[in-house]
């Protein structure tokens, strides 16, 4: 059996202070981001239902209800129409 730590230091967490400026993380909503899918046409995903595909049509109601709700960022990925991946790929 170890018996190390025989001392648990605690000297960086004596204060509120000092446990403060120890602290690892932090999370706030501040620190998150939304990830918005854009396609040709809106298309809901079964497997994660909070995420779907949005058309552009469609996509400024959802950014206002992430506003609404608080969320300060969004990350927008773009589907191209399978006419345009097929062009990009020959």
């Amino acid at each position: 059996m170890s018996t190390f730590p025989v001392t648990r230091l605690r000297r960086l967490r004596r204060t509120t202070g000092l446990r403060r400026l120890a602290r690892e993380t932090r999370l706030d909503l501040d620190d998150f981001v939304m990830p918005l899918f854009i396609g040709p046409e809106p298309l809901a995903n079964p497997e994660l239902p909070g995420l779907a595909r949005h058309s552009v049509e469609t996509l400024g109601a959802a950014a206002d209800e992430l506003e609404r709700l608080g969320v300060k960022g969004v990350i927008l990925f773009g589907a191209l129409a399978r006419v345009a991946t097929r062009r990009l790929s020959s």
